[in-house]
């Protein structure tokens, strides 16, 4: 994990330049829901990469993380942690993983239902 971690943080901005620029094709006729499914049924979709920001999950009653009173690292008191975050650290799960097992007890799916997000 360490090596991976000092790999990503080597990568430099300027290297992202050298990343080939060019333009968009466009594969859509519009955005409409109908047409990315009738892309992704298509022989033309190979791959599918979904971009989200932080509190998508919002939505299904998924508490976001920040939010002071509601947000998730504000109401993690019960597992004794040494900040906050340490539930997602994996230095800290090696050495402790209840809480992180605990947490996903609680968050698992079946206590929520998906959104059209």
């Amino acid at each position: 994990v360490d090596n991976l971690i000092d790999s990503v943080q080597s990568i430099q901005i300027s290297d992202l330049s050298k990343i080939n620029k060019k333009p968009p094709i466009k594969i859509l006729n519009d955005t409409t829901i109908e047409s990315v499914a009738s892309f992704i049924k298509s022989e033309k979709c190979k791959n599918i990469i979904v971009l989200t920001g932080a509190g998508i999950s919002v939505s299904a009653g998924i508490p976001d993380f920040r939010t002071p009173g509601t947000g998730l690292y504000d109401n993690l008191q019960k597992y004794n942690l040494p900040h906050p975050q340490a539930v997602f650290d994996f230095k800290y799960f090696i050495t402790d993983p209840k809480p992180f097992f605990m947490l996903a007890k609680e968050l698992y799916p079946g206590k929520f239902k998906p959104t059209p997000t």
